[in-house]
């Protein structure tokens, strides 16, 4: 019984060890088919996001004026792989990070460790050859290279990329780029297995868009407000420059302004773009208004006017002008800005005359410019006007308006006559070279071309013998008008702070450029708050240097036959003796360096940053005047 058993047992214990075999081999197989390939379950299929990239903006010249910069998170699946030496040998060598950082990191017990959060470094590569262990994610961040410079135009996007502010934010829905996908297989490890034949979406990068700005123009105005915010005591500034024949914007400041890149550290006033979205009394730029409605009633350039002070308007309120007249013509009555003289003329012409044909100008309605935040101004109809309205609002009292509603009334006089759409957006285009958007000009006649003509020869006298002398450019022929009004404070003009502007165009004869200049609350004990004297003479300043980079202007000068003097670009100012200094190349040189070689050229350097130079607002050979502010970017290189 005993050998019986022995030999059933063996017998049993054979049968056991088959079926065991039989089973492993099976389980072996079914964990195979069920876990490791996964060959047809949807379980073993990703779906994987593929961004596209922001389009971005550019001024006229096709300058940069918004970059999309590549980071890398990276993390690690440590106990996915058996030698994690190497792999952190590798990633060391590609990020630059020490790999005993690496190492102190993956001692935590958690099955996914982070390693870099933020690198700009590209190791992609190390993830294919560790795809069960490497992980890595792209993304994108929004960078201005250029600072502060068009901050206020271009605007900026949140953590999200989305455009919260200026343009960034008003097309954003053609800046966003398009979402791919890909599909991605793995096995029940975990390891990717390469299948093309999964189907997959590329993404598709945002559409382009090209300003009308131009970056060299942009930085002039700047540098020039600064300068002259500084000298005068001015609280805050704007500048416009634009092409009145078009309506395009060339240049587009407000001081102060913030840097778009840290926007967070501003204050949230700065990112206004105050010369669409501000509402001003225009003072004496507005009188041109009135001398057009004048000239539409037939009034003579010739006809005198007593201009005796003070005028007793109705007992109402006495009116003065900044300097004693006696007679005065209505050519006269623009060229040194008597408030007088212009009252007199509209008590002529009456209400009606003088509100149709601000509105013609476009006062009281939106301009259309890109943005929503824009207002139309507050300008009354004449049923609503008060008996003092007659002695204020044709001296542009009682009447708001936008800086670029001025700006394109001085248009419609610089191109003969018609009244145009301001524009800063030339063209969007998509990743393909499809244009989606091409401005297209609209434009409306608001005056006669003779009407036109007889306005910039009023213009021109303004700043040859009139209010204007400041903003002459030698060997030029300039229009323009200064203006100076008071703030309403409280409900109360003030007698200390004034708005200070002057606005004007060139060649005369075929306007060019036109430019804005406006000082909020310059110095008045130093007798520093008259348009003339203050805002006038940024206008020279700006234009003297543009003339000096931009040889178009002088092509187009030179082809009118009126002209007879060819451009002096060095002269003498009334203030001072202009000295011109050649720009040095910055780049590459450190901090130290660059300030000390600006300084002994006479050039004053405003700088961010840390380390070598790597952008400078002034090109390199350009000359320009000494005392100019360049702006300089540093960076630490690694």
């Amino acid at each position: 019984m005993t050998k019986n058993y022995i030999k059933f047992k063996n017998r049993i214990i054979f049968v056991h060890i088959v079926i065991m075999i039989i089973w492993i081999g099976f389980g072996f197989r079914l964990f195979n088919i069920q876990v490791i390939n996964k060959l047809s379950s949807p379980q073993g299929i990703k779906i994987e996001s593929v961004k596209g990239l922001r389009g971005n903006f550019y001024d006229v010249n096709g300058n940069n004026l918004t970059q999309n910069l590549t980071f890398y998170r990276i993390g690690i699946h440590a106990k996915k792989i058996s030698n994690n030496e190497d792999l952190l040998n590798e990633l060391s060598e590609c990020t630059g990070t020490n790999k005993e950082v690496y190492l102190s990191k993956i001692k935590s017990i958690k099955e996914y460790i982070e390693l870099e959060k933020k690198t700009n470094k590209n190791c992609e590569q190390l993830q294919k050859k560790y795809p069960n262990a490497l992980i890595i994610k792209k993304s994108f961040k929004r960078y201005y290279p250029e600072d502060n410079l068009v901050s206020q135009i271009v605007g900026f996007t949140n953590i999200d990329d989305k455009g919260i502010s200026g343009l960034e934010s008003k097309y954003n829905r053609f800046l966003e780029p398009i979402s791919g996908s890909k599909l991605s297989k793995r096995n029940g490890l975990g390891i990717k297995i390469s299948d093309p034949t999964l189907p997959s979406k590329e993404a598709q990068d945002g559409a382009n868009i090209t300003l009308t700005i131009n970056k060299e123009y942009q930085a002039i105005l700047r540098d020039e407000l600064i300068l002259q915010m500084e000298k005068v005591g001015a609280n805050a500034s704007m500048g416009l420059i634009l092409n009145p024949q078009t309506g395009a914007i060339l240049s587009m400041v407000n001081l102060p302004d913030y840097n778009p890149n840290f926007p967070n550290d501003f204050e949230t006033e700065f990112q206004k773009n105050k010369i669409v979205t501000d509402l001003i009394e225009p003072g004496s730029t507005f009188k041109i208004v009135t001398m057009a409605a004048a000239l539409e009633e037939d009034i003579s350039l010739t006809d005198e006017y007593n201009v005796e002070g003070p005028y007793n308007f109705h007992n109402i309120k006495m009116i003065e002008d900044s300097e004693p007249h006696t007679v005065l013509n209505v050519k006269e009555i623009l060229a040194f800005s008597s408030n007088i003289g212009t009252i007199k003329i509209a008590e002529n012409l009456g209400k009606k005359s003088i509100y149709d044909q601000a509105r013609e100008f476009g006062f009281g309605t939106k301009t259309g410019f890109d943005s929503s935040a824009e207002p139309a101004g507050i300008f009354r109809e004449p049923s609503k006007w008060s008996l003092s309205s007659m002695h204020s609002i044709p001296i542009g009292y009682e009447i708001s308006a936008t800086p670029l509603q001025i700006a394109m009334s001085y248009a419609a006089i610089a191109n003969g006559g018609f009244l145009l759409k301001p524009y800063v957006v030339e063209k969007i285009e998509k990743h393909d070279d499809t244009i989606i958007k091409n401005h297209s000009n609209t434009k409306k006649r608001i005056l006669s071309q003779s009407h036109a003509e007889k306005l910039v020869l009023m213009l021109s006298h303004t700043v040859e013998d009139g209010s204007g002398k400041l903003a002459s450019v030698s060997g030029w022929n300039v229009a323009g008008k200064t203006g100076t009004s008071k703030k309403l404070i409280d409900g109360q003009y003030s007698e200390k702070e004034f708005i200070s502007s002057f606005v004007g165009f060139f060649p005369a004869e075929n306007p060019q450029l036109l430019c804005l200049i406006i000082l909020d609350s310059p110095d008045v004990s130093k007798n520093l708050h008259w348009g003339s004297m203050s805002a006038a003479p940024v206008f020279k300043s700006v234009m003297n240097r543009i003339i000096n980079i931009d040889k178009s202007i002088s092509i187009s000068r030179s082809k009118n036959k009126k002209v007879k003097n060819e451009p002096i670009l060095i002269q003498k100012n009334i203030e001072r003796k202009i000295e011109y200094v050649e720009m040095p190349n910055l780049i590459g040189k450190t901090v130290r360096d660059a300030f000390s070689e600006l300084k002994k050229a006479g050039i004053k350097p405003q700088i961010s940053g840390r380390g070598l130079i790597v952008s400078q607002s002034i090109k390199s050979g350009i000359k320009v005047e000494k005392q100019s502010i360049c702006i300089l970017k540093a960076e630490l290189k690694e």
